[in-house]
């Protein structure tokens, strides 16, 4: 049977998404206020905001509907391309840039949705911003690798994300943040797949997604 989550982590995992909504969606609702009050006066930088973070909300959407609900486990029509654009929208800002090293382009079930769900994971050990490198592989013996590199200053799980990742802590002890850590850990064992953590080097830390690939 494939691991579940409880209702507590759902809610939490909504509690984040809102969050991370709220600036976009509150930036076009006031660009539309400023057109209500001032209608044909209203500059061209009104319009602009309303346009840029109109496309940021759509984009954070479609990155949690890929990352947190059934459509990232097939992906159908959705592209390695199509979800790099997406990470480096959601989770690249000015303290952190997203890289890749070789990615293969023909992800099994599960393969985007674990390269979101581990892009996510890797930003929230990134506490000063730094690099985030994305690579994936298909493996000898019908294996699937996406593997997601956190480089910066202090880069590295806290005690509460450690906590949330392995499993050595309750649900009702989890918070949005380390919500996502424990969900991403279930979603792994739930695509009979593993997570494996590297800390060898210091300011970086490795998070290797281990799949089955069916259709090697």
């Amino acid at each position: 049977m494939s691991p579940t989550i409880d209702l507590y982590v759902a809610e939490l995992l909504a509690s984040r998404l809102c969050h991370d909504m709220v600036s976009p969606v509150g930036a076009v609702k006031t660009g539309v206020e400023l057109f209500t009050e001032y209608g044909d006066d209203a500059d061209g930088e009104t319009m602009s905001l309303i346009t840029k973070s109109a496309l940021q909300a759509s984009e954070k959407l479609q990155f949690f509907r890929l990352a947190y609900g059934s459509a990232g486990n097939a992906a159908s029509g959705v592209t390695v391309a199509d979800a790099l654009a997406l990470i480096r929208s959601v989770c690249g800002n000015q303290r952190t840039t997203i890289e890749t090293d070789a990615l293969d382009e023909q992800p099994p079930q599960g393969g985007i949705k674990v390269m979101l769900n581990g892009a996510m994971l890797a930003g929230d050990c990134l506490p000063r911003g730094g690099v985030l490198r994305i690579s994936s592989e298909a493996q000898s013996g019908n294996g699937y690798a996406v593997r997601v590199t956190a480089v910066g200053e202090r880069a590295g799980l806290d005690d509460e994300l450690s906590a949330a990742l392995s499993g050595d802590t309750d649900a009702a002890e989890l918070t949005p943040r380390s919500a996502h850590a424990y969900y991403t850990s279930v979603m792994a064992r739930g695509l009979d797949g593993g997570l494996a953590v590297e800390t060898s080097k210091p300011d970086e830390i490795v998070f290797r997604f281990n799949l089955p690939n069916a259709g090697a």
